[in-house]
């Protein structure tokens, strides 16, 4: 994915690749294998976004890290993949019922399915993801094979769990997984529920923990946890109930994003509020449904911010597109320079706010219907917010709970930077505070992010509501230019990624954090938890699961920035 400017938000673009990854590192963070909810989040500030779950990811927060795979590849008998998935035979959960083509291809040439974890992960110090003991536990019969970093251990396993080792994880390894034969008496009885744990946490996981502890540690602080990703909400097609993700699923990485089920307890894991974002399609069941469904999982002392998609008007994903059709199709006669999207997207946004609060009840007020809006562009909140071209207008007045923006600060910044002695650092951190370029805007960075704050301040106020952040943190991406023709990372992405690593970037954090709270700012939610550096940005307050974060002032910068806000800075506002 790609995500470009500060000025007008994130930006996705397909084709990037999300380098990710799981497990959990007992040794060096002394964690305990269960994390209980201790309320160490009750007066936190700050939220966290977390990012998408894959095969890759850096993030991989569950203990079954095969709900990260990314679906089964068709393969010869020599590993070589025949792009065939569209004839695999697959039951209801993903799993394969035999190894022949469910439509014949002319000829079929797979006869087995594989899939890889723990791959292409970021580097550190302290490697990739974890060294050692692995179980693989499994219902059916049939032949499993292991590969890439992991070598089966024949004298220790049996049927129905496999033990693997891996001495020596590598970045681009992983551990795959390859299904040679199923079902092989033609029983039925194929293999299936397929889990991959690290051995020392297999009781955890069979006592019915989902969560890696390293993981849960790292998000205690947190008050919020937004789910954008972990929904694939971004030009989600969902539109029934009917078709939403399941727990059963064999992996939660698929198109259609995590169970709420899972985001929903892992929220309640760490007594933290769930920031649910509903698909733009979705029908007025299927938002019913989620309300319900929330109600009763959700823990009773946590709220629930409930958003329509993201971004519905960043013309880069097709939520907006949808949103501009739907309201054209409402309202034809309104001309041809009406805001159609935003009044549309006020409109659905005052509906979903209305069932919500219905269904909840005398708990609605644990509901926070928030109201998206461009950081740099206070007009597009107050078009949703009146969305005049509705009957039921203003929209401000259906149970719309907070206006949310993302106030990211810095952007492309010349390239000729990145020949200065110091790669630019020197350069690029003074344009945070001024203007020591054309291409920079006056006041510097953290000044052109803090003007939309105050901005943004005073549009809430009109409609008294509270101003809050959906996203924000730096948005330095380097795309397109940050890879040289050779492959080989450009200066300018260089540069950009020794940035997010530099010192001062925990210094620029604080200044950027404290001129929010200054503005009127309150709820801030960071984009992201995790996310290796590359062309695609350095979101990740930090780079992998596996960095070293304790002691604090061992951690990455903007990590530590983050934590240090949280204990200096008890939430401001009234019924935090």
């Amino acid at each position: 994915m790609f995500y470009v400017s500060a000025y007008f938000g994130k930006w996705i673009l397909p084709g990037g690749s999300r380098a990710y990854l799981a497990a959990s590192l007992m040794s060096i963070c002394g964690v305990s294998a269960v994390w209980a909810a201790s309320g160490a989040n009750q007066t936190s500030p700050l939220g966290i976004n977390l990012e998408a779950v894959s095969n890759s990811s850096a993030e991989q927060p569950f203990l079954d890290i095969f709900k990260t795979s990314s679906g089964w590849t068709p393969q010869t008998g020599s590993g070589q993949a025949t792009g065939e998935e569209k004839y695999l035979d697959l039951n209801a959960n993903g799993w394969p019922i035999n190894l022949t083509a469910a439509r014949e291809p002319s000829p079929q040439r797979f006869t087995q399915v594989s899939t890889l974890l723990l791959h292409d992960l970021p580097n550190t110090a302290n490697g990739p993801y974890p060294a050692g003991r692995y179980i693989v536990r499994y219902l059916g019969e049939g032949t499993i094979t292991y590969g890439g970093d992991s070598a089966k251990d024949t004298k220790r396993s049996r049927p129905g769990r496999d033990v693997i080792d891996v001495p020596t994880p590598t970045s681009g390894g992983g551990i795959l997984i390859t299904i040679t034969s199923t079902d092989p008496r033609h029983t039925g009885n194929y293999i299936r529920n397929i889990q991959l744990v690290q051995a020392e946490q297999e009781d955890a996981l069979r006592a019915g923990d989902a969560f890696n502890p390293v993981f849960l540690n790292l998000l205690k602080n947190f008050r919020v946890l937004r789910f954008m990703d972990w929904f694939n909400t971004n030009n989600s097609k969902l539109s029934s109930w009917s078709n939403r993700p399941l727990m059963t699923g064999a992996t939660w990485a698929s198109s259609a994003g995590v169970p709420y089920e899972v985001a929903l307890k892992l929220a309640n894991a760490i007594s933290a509020d769930a920031w649910l974002n509903i698909p733009v399609m979705a029908d007025d069941n299927y938002i019913s449904q989620l309300a319900i469904l929330v109600h009763a999982q959700l823990g009773r002392s946590q709220r629930v911010y409930v958003e329509l998609s993201n971004e519905v008007w960043n013309g880069s994903f097709s939520q907006w597109s949808y949103a501009n059709s739907q309201g054209k199709a409402l309202w034809p006669g309104a001309g041809r320079h009406a805001d159609y999207e935003g009044n549309w997207y006020g409109m659905r946004t005052a509906q979903s706010c209305d069932i919500w609060k219905s269904v909840w009840g005398s708990d609605s007020s644990r509901v926070v219907c928030v109201m998206g809006a461009q950081a740099a562009n206070p007009r597009a909140a107050a078009e949703a917010l009146d969305c005049k071209l509705w009957s039921g207008s203003p929209c401000a007045a259906h149970n719309i709970g907070a206006v949310a923006i993302a106030p990211y600060f810095a952007d492309h910044v010349p390239s000729a930077w990145a020949s200065e002695h110091d790669g630019g650092l020197n350069m690029l951190f003074a344009s945070f505070t001024s203007r020591n370029d054309p291409s920079v805007p006056i006041g510097g960075w953290l000044g052109q992010a803090l003007s939309w704050v105050a901005a943004y301040s005073a549009v809430a106020a009109k409609y008294k509501l509270p101003l809050i952040a959906y996203e924000g943190g730096q948005s330095l991406v380097s795309y397109p230019d940050g890879v040289d023709a050779d492959g080989a990372g450009s200066a300018l992405r260089r540069l950009y990624v020794a940035a997010n690593r530099d010192a001062r970037m925990k210094a620029a954090y604080q200044s950027y954090l404290q001129g929010w709270k200054a503005r009127g700012g309150r709820l801030f939610v960071h984009f992201n938890d995790i996310f290796p550096p590359g062309q695609y940005g350095e979101w990740g307050a930090l780079e992998s699961i596996m960095q070293t974060t304790a002691p604090l002032t061992s951690a990455p910068p903007k990590w530590q920035a983050l934590e240090n806000f949280i204990s200096a800075n008890p939430c401001w506002w009234p019924d935090c």
